[in-house]
């Protein structure tokens, strides 16, 4: 007597291979095309790319004292430019004001006079 095509899955053998075959199905189903992906990862054509050099000496502008007019950089990531150099502040890549390094405080933060412009928190600054 033949088992029937029920017997057959109920047993390991017939289990095993009938997973096996639904799992190959499913990974055939659910797999990401090469195409859809590189089409996520290109730029849309009509946004120009901004390309920055990098800067050894690029500082953060952590603190404002207004009634003082002076600011505290932060050069954690770069080196500190030379005492009484003259930086521009940008934000957003737009010019905001300008600051003479005065001081520095440790080796990653510095005190810089404002001699031009509101420089605010989060504030870029740079020599130019």
């Amino acid at each position: 007597m033949q088992p029937s095509f029920i017997n057959w899955i109920r047993s390991p053998g017939g289990f095993v291979t009938v997973g096996i075959a639904l799992f190959g199905a499913l990974l055939a189903l659910t797999g990401c095309s090469a195409s859809s992906r590189s089409r996520v990862l290109m730029p849309a054509p009509d946004f120009p790319a901004v390309i920055r050099p990098l800067d050894a000496s690029v500082g953060s502008v952590v603190l404002v004292n207004e009634r003082l007019r002076f600011v505290v950089l932060d050069y954690s990531f770069s080196t500190l430019p030379t005492t009484g150099s003259f930086l521009e502040v940008y934000r957003s890549s737009n010019r905001v004001g300008r600051v003479r390094l005065s001081r520095w405080s440790n080796p990653t933060t510095a005190a810089a006079d404002i001699v031009e412009g509101i420089p605010q928190v989060g504030d870029t600054a740079r020599p130019d």
